[in-house]
């Protein structure tokens, strides 16, 4: 039997109308990471045989790996990668649909190449969509090609791109952005959403979703989604002050039982003090009491289950442990000034909600039980 026959969500998407075919070329350069070309191209190329079906003997995606001389790039991580040269690729790829930029410590030489900016610059006015993967974006922004425009980057050096190039807006907390043709995303694996995305664009959610479930993803993370979520950022601030990472394993325990009991009597029980201690602690650790790290990280669960299922709000309201809707309620509107209603509403109509405290509030970072059914 077919691997994809075994899955229901397999099967459902084998009957998917076919798409023609398009053409995805990757740039990358000497030691770029690897994963930024790696895991895109991975999602694509996973497509005939996750969903099957008309894809099986007609993939979607052509893909080619490109680089400024061609030949062999050795990735920071020693493995080398055989590409095409940009001569190569205006002979095999007149046409191009998607163009990706890799990022890496390499990106300074990409990014001072004048006949490589040149190039972006003339085959970007011919093609459906323009993207880059972390530091990608300062050889697209070298190439001129980001002015004006919304775009994100690696969080490490968004501060360093927004100096360098005045003129473009870089955002510093979505995992990717969507500007028109323009994408953008911040990091290595967030490469992976941002071509989760694109197949969405292409091929629906329900595909975009199989592949996700396929590749085990931690969750299928949307645009919407900071580049860190709540418990990471919880368990980064722990770290600062907890040395034995007692803290750190609390976050990741708290994130997996959200429909349990998070009081602080219950928390301190886990990490192993009175609760007195334990919620001073705490404050002094990360900057926020228990209770408001456990609501945070149920808001980003409630907001996941709000624009991925169509689940009933009191029964999400149950499922990331808020008991009542009425307290979820409150919740968003505390923090996301928007009704979980209105918040489902807008994340269907791809509005990103602008939460009304950046600092302490993001909006997606569990595992999600109806993701594992």
């Amino acid at each position: 039997m077919p691997l994809h026959a075994k899955h229901p969500s397999f099967a459902a998407t084998a009957d998917i109308v076919p798409q023609p075919l398009r053409t995805v070329v990757v740039l990358a350069f000497d030691d770029l990471l690897l994963l930024n070309a790696a895991g895109p191209l991975e999602v694509f190329a996973a497509i005939p045989r996750v969903l099957g079906g008309h894809f099986s003997s007609h993939p979607p995606y052509r893909l080619l790996m490109s680089s400024p001389q061609g030949g062999a790039v050795m990735s920071i991580s020693g493995i080398t990668v055989s590409t095409c040269s940009l001569e190569q690729i205006d002979q095999l790829a007149p046409v191009i649909d998607t163009l990706i930029v890799a990022g890496g410590p390499g990106m300074a030489a990409l990014e001072a190449d004048q006949q490589a900016c040149d190039w972006l610059r003339v085959r970007s006015a011919h093609i459906r969509r323009l993207c880059s993967i972390g530091t990608g974006t300062f050889a697209l922004a070298a190439a001129g090609l980001l002015d004006g425009r919304q775009v994100v980057t690696h969080w490490k050096f968004a501060a360093e791109l927004q100096a360098r190039y005045p003129a473009v807006r870089c955002q510093t907390d979505a995992l990717y952005l969507h500007d028109d043709n323009l994408w953008t995303c911040g990091g290595a694996t967030a490469g992976i959403d941002l071509a989760l995305g694109l197949v969405e664009q292409d091929l629906g959610a329900q595909a975009a979703l199989t592949l996700a479930r396929y590749f085990t993803v931690f969750l299928w993370r949307g645009a919407e989604h900071p580049q860190l979520s709540a418990s990471l950022n919880a368990q980064s601030n722990a770290l600062r002050t907890d040395p034995d990472v007692r803290l750190a394993r609390l976050h990741a325990w708290i994130a997996a039982n959200l429909k349990g009991d998070l009081r602080v009597e219950r928390l301190a029980e886990q990490f192993g003090m009175s609760p007195r201690h334990f919620a001073r602690a705490y404050v002094a650790a990360t900057g926020q009491t228990p209770a408001q790290a456990v609501e945070h990280v149920r808001l980003e669960a409630a907001g996941r289950l709000l624009k991925s299922t169509h689940e009933p709000i009191k029964r999400i309201a149950e499922t990331v442990g808020f008991g009542r809707e009425e307290r979820m309620r409150r919740a968003f509107q505390k923090h996301l000034g928007v009704s979980p209603n209105g918040y489902r509403r807008q994340m269907d109509g791809q509005t990103a909600v602008q939460p009304t405290d950046r600092r302490q509030t993001s909006r997606v970072g569990i595992a999600l039980e109806w993701l594992a059914q």
